[in-house]
């Protein structure tokens, strides 16, 4: 990759740059300010010294104060004067150094002269202008450096933002490479990384919902045969096999048809009779199912099956694997703005911090051994995750912080003043 084009390059072009320009003013203001500064008080220093030398008289000395925006104090042998009131006494000025305008030099004829300049003070307020600009322009070159690095590292976020939504199952990300550095060619490989991702799992399930196909012909003939032999236990094994292999197959075929947000009709219903109905038929099955403080009436636009099929496997999940001691499942409701939350909270062992991210995979069990007695095949969550996504809204897992037990989320949009009151998926 030529120079030109690294990010490395360009972050210490920039970082130079604003060194060398910090340096410039700097120096300007070492050069030109300070020497100003010095040579100004010499100056005054000097006329000083040749004014009073001059002796002038009280009508000379308002001349000169008239004209040259100074004025004049005279104490010696031919009495004391001043050319304006509030100038300070000679001794007072010797005793206090707060006097910095006022300098002093012997006369002619004995006496002393003090002369303050106004331009003393101009001159202050000058550099006190001048020093608030050169802190103006030089945070202004460190904003620019600012604005100049974050555009350069734009890409950054971008990726980032992409590696987010990834990581929560989006396979469509697509981030736009604007640049043609080292973040720019990360970038064409993440995207690149995004699509073989996006195939393999396509090639996956497409390769699963085939295979899925073709068992259907075989375990039909089996029903056939087993429906021909003689019903004996060995027989009657058979077909609970068989039984149990159409419903995995019905259950892949179902998560297949959820994909994209297929298979699902939407309309305005109230999401609080299903949630009672729900609950109501875990009333016998220990620990129970209780509602917590429900909502009156919560009108959004879902498929009421669907939802029924998400409850009823949470639910079914957490009963079966609640303790002996166990309170009952809670399932609690949350509105916010645009949003309903449905959380269902268990007090059973919770799952394996390790098993989190992985939960909603297809075929994935926390039990390993894949037992019959320890649950299905894998694919309930998943089920409920499509049929969630096909709703616009989401699902998500924790374990609960202090206690025991899990906690699943369930997340739905409200429905806006646009919204149809049905929609075909």
């Amino acid at each position: 990759m030529s120079r030109n084009r690294s990010i490395f390059v360009k972050l210490l072009a920039i970082m130079v740059t604003v060194l060398v320009s910090v340096s410039l003013v700097v120096w300007i203001v070492a050069r030109t300010l300070l020497p100003s500064m010095t040579t100004s008080r010499q100056l005054i220093v000097e006329y000083t010294r040749l004014l009073a030398a001059a002796s002038p008289d009280y009508a000379t000395a308002k001349q000169l104060a008239a004209r040259l925006g100074l004025q004049i104090r005279y104490e010696g042998p031919d009495g004391a004067w001043t050319t304006a009131p509030g100038l300070p006494t000679i001794a007072e000025t010797r005793r206090s150094a707060e006097w910095h305008d006022v300098y002093r030099a012997p006369g002619g004829r004995g006496g002393t002269y003090l002369v303050a300049w106004e331009a003393g003070r101009n001159m202050r307020e000058a550099h006190a202008k001048m020093v608030r600009i050169l802190l103006l322009f030089m945070a202004g070159i460190i904003v620019a450096a600012y604005f100049a690095l974050l555009r350069s590292l734009r890409p950054v976020r971008a990726l980032y933002e992409g590696v987010t939504r990834l990581s929560e199952g989006q396979l469509d990300v697509v981030v736009p490479s604007r640049t043609r550095d080292e973040l720019g060619a990360l970038t064409g490989a993440f995207n690149q990384m995004v699509r073989r991702i996006a195939d393999m799992i396509r090639s996956r399930d497409q390769l699963l919902l085939d295979v899925s196909h073709e068992l259907r012909s075989p375990l039909t003939r089996i029903k056939v045969a087993l429906a021909l032999l003689p019903e004996d236990d060995k027989s009657r094994r058979i077909a609970s096999d068989v039984i149990e292999m159409e419903a995995m197959i019905t259950e892949i075929l179902e998560l297949e048809r959820l994909r994209g947000g297929r298979g699902i009709r939407t309309e305005r219903r109230d999401l609080t009779p299903i949630l009672h109905e729900t609950a109501a038929s875990f009333e016998d099955r220990p620990p129970g199912v209780r509602i917590v403080t429900p909502p009156r009436e919560i009108r959004i636009d879902i498929d009421g099956d669907r939802i029924r099929t998400v409850l009823r496997n949470l639910l079914e999940n957490a009963v079966q694997y609640s303790l002996p001691d166990s309170r009952p499942v809670e399932i609690s409701i949350d509105q916010e703005d645009d949003t309903v939350l449905l959380r269902i909270v268990d007090d059973g062992p919770g799952i394996p911090d390790a098993d989190l991210s992985s939960l909603f995979e297809p075929f994935f069990r926390v039990d390993r051994s894949r037992s019959k007695k320890s649950g299905g095949y894998g694919l309930g969550l998943s089920i409920c995750k499509r049929i969630m996504e096909a709703h616009g809204g989401g699902i998500a897992v924790e374990n609960r912080s202090g206690h025991r037990g899990a906690c699943f989320t369930l997340t739905l949009r409200k429905p806006g003043p646009a919204t149809l009151p049905a929609r075909n998926r």
